[in-house]
């Protein structure tokens, strides 16, 4: 049978399809399969470790409950034993009692009739007096002993406790060294003990706990039997086992019962030459499987085999759990399925091939059925019919084929229906348009000449107010008002002579102000009486009354944060005047202090340049530059104990509230710098209510999603929310605008850093803050500060003491400082201190000096310098002199980066006690 070119082409095209198909699948699965089903293997023989593991996890569980059961029978037998005891003393004391025998011959008998009481494994009972006088024991070496100096091997006494803790609780349990029956060795005793008030002595008995220990023992080494067996059974692919060894390499299981109880710590790794062993531990260490070589049962001796292994450790035994299988058995499954998916996929290439024969052979016949009939169609013959009838698209193209030249018939009916289709459509299409329009956010309107509206959409209408079907045809001028028809109508006019114009317009709505953007169209007209005649407008309204106040607030957060960094410049450079002011006010102090009524005038001066201090202090937490160390902090608590304080310093007429006992508020910040903000606001309610009045601290979880009223856009988060709220005097408008502004204030005294040390704070704490006030209505400053988790407290580490003055004489001290004044103060108090001092003016000339000097053991260097920084100068000191010490001094906060984990960090300006502690504090670290 001959074939048409299309066939041909068509079955060509399908066997080089099903070709590359099969050849491309095989190339990118098969090797991922084998790898995949090679893992799963892997991580099988894992598995099994792991349950293993698990299992010696509940055997050691189960060892200790047994032996937790064991000293409780123990001691229940030690109270049984002591009962009957105390029962034969009472009965031989009741002999005296009746007056049948006298006192002291009942205690002769009692306690000779006690060294017969003998039970278990050679346990006794025994008997003393309050003074530690052994009254009773099987030993004569104890018998009518003085034993109170007894210790155990921690030198603790051993009678004298037992007795006060009998005479204290009636009865107890000790736990001591003693000497074992007929030998020297003292091993743990547990021994119960009961206080005989009316006989004047103390009765006790006891056992040994290493009784306990082998009974405990037993059942280990019946459990680890057990365990034996189950491994010796349990197999890992096709030979693959596993075994467990202790710390000293000594084999505890192994499925080869000869190799169980010896030591292969001598065996190596064919591949390394180490011990493997030891190989083992570090791969037990690592969580990874180690590989190594070995040979096979039926090729023993050709360490050629890879092996793998995986092993844990269980520290309550000290075993190592390892499993041990080859590698080409866990690959012998990924290999079979490779060679199955090969098979199956040439057996679908075959059978493709068939169908496709098939296929291709059932689409030739009718296409070349329809190109006969298209050629009589060509012809002239319109009656010509294909006769194909199928139901799929040969069979659609045939039918559709047959139908064209009836279609040709009907062409003006179905012209007509296809019209009507049509404007059906198109009234979709509109109704459409405007629910779009109705959704879109933006408000939508168009005006005609004379000012009526002709369409809105519902924004708009809910922009006026009013409803969307009331305002279509009306006057523009009575829907908004005359007021705002005044001040848009020259942007209409301006829009209807051709422009297309854009303004901004506010307006009042439920006691808010309203912004919006406006965009004025112009519309021309189409026809040739209209033609580029403005015929009406076209009106886009936004409501940007959210972005304008984003606006407001980025301006200013960004003004306020130039004056930050004036500001902080400022400090920066009066922390350097301020530090030789005061170190040469200091100096001046103690080297003339004999000069009789200099002090006066140096004190003052000294007082005024540490309120300089405080002042630049204030100036850099304003501009975000001072030194924190954020941590957890718990806030409730932190504000009940500052309640108690507030309530000393504060009058009477201040109620004064704080979150109850029992609540948790936990935030990250640095404590001192909030406990400083907390204070200042405080006072800052205190004055603004000189007749008394409420101070109340509140705080709570704040979850923040949406914008909110604050110095700036809030980061969604969770937050810790502090209201800090008073009944005072409130703030004016203008005096709020200008709040946190530094040295504004609306006291009559006052710096005016308070509330800007606050807002520094709290932008440098990554938070946000807010002041609401009226004049004569209160004030209430809203904090948020990052939220943490709780944690766990920890004691207080105690404070590391400074060195005194006087143990630095003749050491050598270098300085790093760019200014000379500020170099002069700090080499004139090293100098009195006993340091003998080199100078350097920048980082550069201070690296070069620690390179060429020996003997430096202090460098006390400025952080910001030209050239090499105080941080890098401290680093590279410390490489080449692990031993010196390392003091910083900083004006203000930087990023200090990569410090060297003991500097120090001295804050300017500085007295010549912080410089003191500074040192004192600067750790001596060991030579490396």
């Amino acid at each position: 049978m001959v074939r048409s070119p299309l066939f041909l082409r068509l079955f060509s095209a399908i066997l080089i399809t099903l070709g590359l198909f099969s050849a491309a699948a095989y190339v990118f699965s098969v090797p991922f399969i084998e790898e995949k089903a090679y893992e799963i293997e892997r991580d099988a023989s894992r598995t099994i470790l792991d349950n293993v593991f698990e299992l010696v996890g509940k055997i050691r569980g189960g060892l200790e409950e047994q032996r937790v059961t064991t000293v409780e029978s123990y001691k229940t037998r030690l109270r049984d034993v002591l009962e009957l005891a105390v029962g034969y003393i009472e009965h031989v004391y009741a002999r005296a009692d009746r007056g049948e025998i006298t006192a002291d011959e009942a205690r002769r008998e009692a306690m000779e009739g006690l060294k017969a009481f003998r039970y278990g494994n050679g346990d006794y009972v025994w008997a003393t007096d309050y003074d530690s006088v052994i009254l009773s024991h099987p030993s004569p070496d104890y018998q009518g002993r003085q034993a109170s100096d007894l210790r155990d091997n921690l030198g603790r006494h051993i009678l004298p406790t037992i007795i006060a803790t009998a005479r204290r609780e009636g009865e107890g349990f000790h736990t001591y060294p003693w000497w074992r029956p007929n030998g020297d060795e003292r091993a743990p005793k547990l021994s119960f003990f009961r206080d005989l008030r009316q006989r004047g002595i103390i009765v006790g008995t006891g056992a040994y706990l290493a009784d306990v220990d082998a009974e405990v023992d037993r059942r280990k080494a019946e459990a680890t039997d057990d365990l034996r067996q189950a491994l010796r059974r349990l197999r890992i692919a096709r030979t693959g086992y596993l075994y467990i060894f202790d710390s000293a390499n000594r084999m505890i299981i192994h499925p080869n019962s000869n190799i169980e109880g010896t030591a292969f710590g001598d065996l190596r790794n064919p591949a390394t030459g180490r011990p493997i062993a030891e190989e083992l531990k570090v791969a037990a260490s690592r969580g990874e499987p180690l590989t190594y070589l070995w040979d096979k049962p039926d090729d023993p001796g050709n360490y050629a085999y890879e092996k793998i292994s995986w092993v844990r450790h269980f520290e309550g035994f000290d075993w190592y759990i390892a499993s041990s299988v080859y590698v080409d058995e866990l690959r012998r499954s990924s290999v079979v399925l490779g060679n199955r998916i090969l098979a199956i996929g040439m057996a679908l290439m075959a059978a493709g091939g068939i169908l496709g024969y098939v296929a291709v052979g059932r689409l030739v016949r009718p296409l070349r059925r329809l190109a006969e009939t298209a050629a009589q169609v060509r012809g002239g013959d319109l009656n010509a019919r294909s006769g194909i009838r199928r139901g799929d698209e040969i069979g659609l193209l045939a039918a559709a084929f047959d139908g064209m030249v009836g279609q040709v018939r009907d062409t003006v009916a179905t012209l007509d229906s296809r019209v009507r289709e049509r404007t059906a459509a198109l009234a979709e299409v509109e109704t459409r348009q405007r629910v779009i329009l109705d959704a879109i956010p933006a408000s939508i309107a168009g005006l005609d000449r004379d000012g009526r509206l002709t369409f809105a959409n519902l924004r708009w209408a809910e922009l006026v107010g009013r409803d969307k079907a009331a305002v279509i045809g009306r006057d523009l001028a009575g829907i908004v008002g005359r007021r705002a028809m005044e001040a848009l109508r020259p942007h209409l006019d301006r829009c209807l002579a051709g422009e297309v114009v854009t303004f901004e317009y506010a307006f009042p709505r439920d006691g808010r102000s309203v912004v919006t953007k406006t965009t004025l169209i112009p519309h021309r007209g189409e026809g040739q009486a209209e033609e580029g005649v403005v015929t009406g407008l076209f009106v886009l309204t936004l409501d940007i009354t959210d972005e304008k106040e984003t606006e407001r607030q980025l301006v200013e957060a960004q003004r306020l944060k130039a004056v930050g960094q004036l500001s902080g410049g400022l400090a920066h450079d009066f922390n350097n005047l301020l530090s030789i002011i005061i170190g040469n006010l200091s100096a001046a102090r103690e080297r003339y202090a004999a000069v009789e009524g200099l002090d006066a005038y140096l004190e003052p001066a000294q007082r005024a340049g540490r309120r300089g201090a405080d002042i630049t202090a204030r100036l850099l937490a304003f501009s975000r530059q001072q030194p924190l160390k954020p941590e957890p902090i718990e806030l409730c608590g932190l504000l009940r104990d500052m309640a108690v304080l507030l309530r000393r310093s504060f009058p009477s007429s201040i109620a004064i509230s704080v979150p109850e006992e029992g609540r948790e508020c936990w935030t990250i910040a640095d404590q001192t710098q909030l406990e400083n903000a907390l204070v200042n606001l405080a006072i800052n309610a205190r004055d603004a209510m000189p007749g008394g009045g409420r101070l109340g601290i509140a705080v709570g979880l704040r979850k923040v999603e949406g914008d909110q009223s604050f110095d700036e856009p809030v980061r969604p988060d969770d937050y810790l929310e502090i209201r800090v709220t008073d009944s005072g005097t409130g703030f004016t408008p203008e005096a709020l605008a200008r709040a946190v502004e530094p040295f504004f204030t609306t006291k009559a005294l006052g710096s005016g850093l308070g509330l800007s040390m606050v807002y520094g704070f709290v932008k440098q704490s990554r938070g946000y803050l807010r002041i609401d006030s009226a004049a004569g209505e209160g004030t209430t400053v809203t904090l948020l500060l990052p939220r943490a988790e709780p944690v766990a407290r920890h004691a207080e580490p105690d404070a590391v003491a400074a060195e005194p003055e006087g143990t630095w004489t003749g050491q050598l001290a270098l300085v790093a400082e760019d200014n000379d004044d500020v170099r002069q103060v700090m080499r004139q108090q090293l100098v009195d201190l006993g340091f003998s001092v080199v100078e350097a003016a920048s980082g550069d000339e201070a690296a070069e000096l620690v390179e060429q000097i020996d003997g430096l053991s202090l460098l006390v260097s400025d952080i910001v310098m030209p050239g090499l920084s105080g941080v890098e100068l401290a680093r590279r000191a410390r490489r080449l002199r692990p031993a010196m010490r390392v003091v910083l001094v900083s004006g203000f906060a930087v990023e200090y980066g990569d410090m060297p984990p003991d500097a120090v960090i001295l804050r300017k300006p500085w007295d010549k006690r912080d410089l003191v502690a500074a040192i004192g504090h600067a750790a001596e670290p060991a030579p490396a």
